[in-house]
């Protein structure tokens, strides 16, 4: 995830894990556990050794363990990020769709490509193509 990106899309919770345990592990943590509550377990009961198993096994040994410390024994949702991870998309597509112009490629066989690529109708890349980039308007930096 490129959080500068997408910043102000993430809650502040969110924001808080990514500097305590780094951005690829609260990306597999989001991935893997987004859109539930989690109970973040310290590891010292059976129950909490299991569940802290179960975290290790998503974010690392270490990560886990950062949690534990900061969050131990408070159940903590963890979104889903909907909206920030469609904006990634479509800043990939947008870019994607730069290169392939700049290469020479037609814009329908990249629109087409895309299509397939992403798994969305070619009437949706169009539209994500005619969004203004928020780079231009600078809405993911101020």
């Amino acid at each position: 995830m490129k959080i500068d990106q997408v910043k102000e899309l993430l809650p502040k919770q969110l924001l808080d894990i990514a500097e305590a345990i780094g951005l690829p592990a609260t990306q597999r943590l989001v991935d893997e556990l987004g859109g539930t509550t989690w109970p973040v377990a310290k590891g010292v009961r059976r129950l909490g050794i299991i569940r802290h198993a179960a975290l290790t096994d998503v974010i690392g040994e270490e990560a886990a363990g950062i949690m534990a410390k900061h969050w131990g024994s408070v159940p903590l949702y963890i979104p889903k990020c909907d909206s920030a991870i469609r904006r990634l998309r479509d800043l990939e597509i947008n870019n994607q769709f730069e290169q392939g112009v700049r290469e020479g490629i037609s814009a329908n066989t990249l629109v087409a490509e895309l299509a397939r690529s992403y798994k969305l109708s070619d009437r949706r890349i169009w539209e994500i193509l005619k969004q203004p980039s928020p780079e231009a308007t600078g809405d993911l930096f101020h």
